[in-house]
């Protein structure tokens, strides 16, 4: 039962070395104005004092202590041990807004046939209170696969920001203990590919960006390294997608796996940008060669073959800032402009207007990047795929489109919050640059 002062929330915190930290994370989800039933604090072998640090809270939260096995194992215990309906996995180093909890529990109540509620977050650097970011960019749909589908091309929903049934959690099984990272991705991902979400437009917390290292034990890593740790789990994730999901999941609108040759060039257009955008060019190349396959056969039986919005937006998507589309080799460069070749020349050419659009904004920007050089490296790459004077007035005509988001929306923070954020007093600011998308 619901009532002013407590909520029916599980709230799970695992932590490994981050005892000069995790209070203030405790004390904000204690501060909420609906006060979870149960906090569970995890820790998974710190060798730090954590556990002395968490006596104070030994009336409010429950401490278990194990040898370090990784993230992943701590949250499956923690899992294991939740007794209530609703379950929030919060980090032991980021900073809840007051009224997250109220927020996203509402959300369930309203929307009953939602498995999630989720909202967003902004970010600061160095200690709290700070001055925090804009809210990282984030989208919301009615459509339960056109979610999944930007989900897989971009990761926009935090766990800190995100209330999730116990029931779901059962339904799709344990964290995967093979990610020491990216384990929040591959749930989020099994999550939604079976349950719906509901989007909240408020900032549910500050998420803290630090020099610290991150990972279990036996796999620690630097926050520099961050970005090669997570290609490497991404691939690993995306590869058993490519494998375990059907041709149909990757068509919005699809009712059965049966797909007619259009749809089927639909969904290997799509398969193709989210391996394109993850840099996973075998799979992105292979992809391609079917869809031109399919639109080969669609042109004998006189069917004319135009781009329709779906595919639009899954290609405007491939290059954009923040995608892990880069090439690792000239080599791969060549093989994707290869399959491209393969398209009749008017379907070769709205494809390829629709890959530059966004690589022409990364031209532009690139006096602002801090890695100018690997970045010149990665536009000269893809104008090498994508040098096509036939291409150009597609490319010219998409500049004045917007197809860029298909069967979802932008989750923009309603005016009370960001009236709230502005009233908001901080401490001394850090470096607010933004970083790309994460996993």
């Amino acid at each position: 039962m619901i009532n002013s002062n407590t909520a029916p929330v599980t709230v799970i915190i695992p932590t490994y070395n981050r005892a000069d930290l995790i209070a203030q994370s405790i004390d904000s989800v204690l501060d909420q104005t609906w006060r979870p039933h149960e906090i569970i604090v995890v820790v998974d072998g710190s060798t730090d004092d954590t556990v002395a640090r968490l006596q104070p809270y030994a009336d409010r939260v429950k401490v278990v202590v194990k040898e370090n096995g990784g993230k992943s194992s701590a949250l499956n215990l923690g899992l294991s041990m939740a007794s209530q309906p609703y379950v929030w996995i919060f980090d032991d180093d980021d900073i809840a807004t007051p009224d997250a909890l109220r927020r996203l529990v509402l959300a369930l109540e309203d929307n009953p046939e939602a498995g999630f509620s989720y909202g967003l977050l902004d970010k600061f650097y160095g200690g709290w209170p700070g001055e925090v970011t804009e809210p990282l960019i984030c989208y919301r749909s009615s459509d339960q696969r056109a979610l999944y589908l930007k989900l897989m091309q971009d990761f926009f929903i935090w766990q800190g920001a995100m209330l999730v049934r116990k029931s779901c959690y059962d339904s799709v099984g344990p964290f995967d203990i093979r990610f020491s990272r990216s384990q929040d991705y591959q749930m989020l991902l099994r999550l939604a590919r079976r349950f719906a979400g509901v989007g909240v437009p408020e900032v549910m917390f500050h998420q803290r960006h630090h020099e610290g290292e991150r990972g279990p034990q036996h796999a620690r890593f630097k926050s520099k390294d961050a970005e090669a740790v997570w290609a490497r789990f991404n691939r690993l994730m995306f590869d058993e997608i490519y494998e375990s999901h059907g041709l149909d999941e990757f068509c919005i609108g699809a009712v059965s796996p049966d797909l007619d040759a259009r749809a089927q060039l639909t969904a290997l257009l799509q398969r193709a940008a989210i391996m394109a955008r993850k840099g996973i060019w075998p799979r992105a190349i292979a992809d391609m060669m079917a869809a031109s396959t399919r639109a080969a056969f669609l042109e004998t039986t006189g069917v004319p073959v135009h781009l329709q919005a779906q595919e639009m937006s899954a290609l405007r998507a491939v290059f954009e800032h923040g995608a892990r589309s880069a090439f690792p080799s000239f080599a791969e460069a060549k093989g994707f402009r290869r399959a491209l070749a393969n398209f009749t020349p008017e379907l070769r050419s709205q494809i390829i207007g629709n890959l530059l659009l966004p690589v022409t904004n990364r031209m532009r920007l690139l006096p602002s990047r801090v890695n100018k050089a690997e970045e010149a490296r990665q536009i000269a790459y893809q104008l090498t795929c994508l040098a096509q004077p036939a291409a150009l007035p597609v490319y010219l005509a998409a500049r004045r489109t917007e197809y860029r988001l298909y069967g979802v929306e932008r989750l923009n923070p309603s005016a009370d919050d960001t009236a709230l954020r502005l009233r908001r007093p901080s401490g001394p600011s850090g470096d607010l640059s933004m970083s790309g998308s994460a996993p």
